[in-house]
């Protein structure tokens, strides 16, 4: 119950809207139990005294109160429906920030297809209580009471024995509560598993074709859609001996209303008119009942999705702005990394007391084995995790002294896998700045070496790229990200092994393009390629997390070692040891 308390807070702006639909539902209830009252008066009044002037009026007036209470529950209708989706809207915006506000590690031991089963599948679960649930159990508990109210008055005797059934039902709901709460949250878990293999698989086509394993990958979504199955099917069983119970139980106390009027009736103590109330009665003295228990195991449903949701808006975030964190209007792009160490998980630390300074508009190299630690720092420098010791300044800064946002607005970063939206290739070009008119993104463009084959798409700029830029080739996609950079106009450039994936007639294009792009900027390139790293100012060499060498390409070539090795091998020098191309991060007598 905490839990739906706590969803108030999403309905609070719209108190307006509730309250007059309330007030519509309060006034359309009296409406609603009117008729049988009518009946009452036609069979006693008009039938057995002969009042037959009295018909057409009675009618006139059943109809009339009929069409208020329809009025009055379209306009409850619509006002609490869009309150509802409204509801959505704020609940599924803040889970979406909550989750941009998050740091990688926790998406990298989340699968992203069960977020996006909690935001969408379970965000709907809770729209139908917070708003349908609230209404209908209002509603449905006005009109038993109403209900009860009226056949009491009309014969208190009849009245009372046929609401005793009523107390086996609420002893129903409570025994389905106590075996149906763990088993909605089983189920809404595994239907995330199946959510998230989904995505994985559809992310994951081409390797499932390429390798001929569509009746494998099948069977493993065949498992996890058969986990869920089992569990649903635990809660249809649930369901088929609760609701039947339910109904039986009811259905006595209508049972009890007819037998027991009929006998008053003949006792001399009930009207016919009375009776046949009583038996228009019946339906809504228990269909509110029915109904309850139909939300009552909607709510269960709800408590589970709320559990799920709220495990995300509760999760605590790791980086977060300190409370006096400053803005960096400028930067120069000076870059310390002062005894650094990090690690993913309390086993295995990634970087161990590394330290390096990048003076501004210097361009540094870092290279190594994979799995070293080079991409994470630029991660670091992105501040997208947070060091366990050890501290990285920025123009003197400490990171968590400097707002995120303003951090990341000095920096660009091209990646090994480039990233591209389904949208225009004009949008994510602009990404880089929103605020960027179509003559920048075409120059930005020129720069990257994209303006070209750009105007060659069917659609110019205005090209829808597809799903991660499927439609394009890696290096069209490479040059497309370059030239988000270039928009972005960055103070510090990140490279992290740009050409890596592009096909070989792209990546000369390319190179050039980055050489262009990293003039006047502080630039760190991650790279296997050494190549790419042969004129930086400074070359740093990771490998099981520490810096083992650092200096200009001349200097680690003078050194003699596993640097020069592996420069030696990829340029295929002929002083080269075969026997060392094993593996050149292999030490002498050691291993990586």
């Amino acid at each position: 119950m905490t839990q739906f308390v706590r969803l108030l807070k999403y309905l609070k702006p719209y108190w307006w809207q509730i309250a007059i639909g309330l007030l519509c539902l309060l006034l359309a209830t009296p409406a609603q139990l009117f008729h049988p009252l009518v009946w009452k008066f036609i069979v006693d009044e008009v039938i057995v005294n002969h009042k037959v002037g009295l018909l057409v009026p009675a009618l006139l007036v059943m109809v009339a109160v009929h069409l208020v209470g329809v009025g009055l529950s379209a306009a409850r209708t619509y006002l609490l429906g869009v309150v509802g989706q409204r509801f959505v809207f704020d609940l599924r915006n803040e889970l979406y920030r909550k989750l941009q506000s998050h740091s990688l590690r926790f998406f990298h031991e989340r699968r992203s297809g069960d977020l996006i089963a909690r935001v969408i599948g379970d965000v709907d679960t809770l729209q139908e209580v917070a708003i349908n649930g609230v209404d209908n159990i209002i509603a449905n508990a006005l009109q038993f009471i109403g209900v009860a109210a009226i056949i009491v008055a009309l014969n208190w005797k009849v009245g009372t024995l046929t609401l005793l059934p009523m107390a086996g039902v609420a002893a129903l709901v409570w025994i389905f509560n106590a075996r149906i709460r763990g088993l909605y949250r089983r189920i809404r878990d595994r239907l995330g598993d199946v959510s998230a293999k989904l995505q994985e698989n559809l992310l994951g086509m081409l390797v499932i074709k390429a390798f001929a394993r569509e009746l494998y990958e099948l069977q493993r979504f065949e498992e996890e859609n058969r986990r869920y199955l089992n569990e649903s099917v635990k809660g249809v069983i649930a369901r088929t001996v609760y609701f039947p119970a339910v109904f039986t139980v009811g259905f006595f106390s209508s049972v009890v209303m007819i037998g027991v009027g009929a006998i008053f009736v003949l006792r001399g103590e009930f009207t016919i008119g009375g009776l046949v109330a009583y038996r228009g009665y019946w339906w809504q003295l228990f269909a509110p009942v029915f109904s309850l228990a139909q939300i009552n195991e909607m709510v269960q449903r709800a408590i589970a999705s709320a559990s799920r949701v709220f495990e995300i808006l509760d999760a605590p975030l790791e980086i977060t702005d300190a409370p006096n964190a400053i803005e960096l209007a400028e930067v120069k792009g000076h870059i310390v990394f002062d005894r650094v160490t990090f690690a993913y998980d309390d086993k295995n630390i990634v970087l161990q007391d590394v330290s390096f300074e990048v003076l501004p508009g210097q361009k540094v190299g870092i290279v190594g084995p994979s799995g070293a630690g080079k991409s994470t720092i630029l991660a670091l420098i992105l501040r997208l995790y947070e060091p366990q010791e050890g501290r990285i300044l920025l123009d003197g800064y400490d990171l968590r002294q400097i707002k995120q946002e303003s951090l990341r607005r000095h920096c660009a970063i091209v990646t090994q896998e480039p990233f591209l939206f389904n949208d225009t290739v004009r949008h994510n070009i602009r990404f880089g700045r929103l605020d960027a008119t179509d003559e920048e993104i075409v120059e930005a463009a020129k720069l990257a070496n994209a303006h070209e084959f750009i105007e060659e798409l069917p659609d110019g700029y205005e090209t829808v790229v597809g799903e991660r830029g499927v439609k394009l080739s890696g290096g069209q996609k490479q040059r497309i990200c370059i030239a988000r950079a270039f928009l972005a106009n960055p103070k510090i450039l990140l490279l992290d092994e740009a050409t890596a994936s592009v096909e070989p007639e792209s990546e000369a294009i390319i190179q050039a393009t980055l050489e262009r792009l990293m003039e006047g900027r502080t630039t760190i390139i991650v790279s296997h390629r050494l190549s790419m790293v042969r004129d930086c100012d400074q070359i740093l060499v990771v490998q099981d997390g520490r810096i083992v060498e650092r200096g200009t390409h001349d200097e680690l070539m003078a050194n003699g070692g596993w640097y020069a090795r592996m420069y030696r091998l990829q340029m295929a020098l002929p002083e080269y040891e075969t026997a060392e191309s094993v593996n050149p991060f292999t030490r002498q007598g050691g291993s990586t």
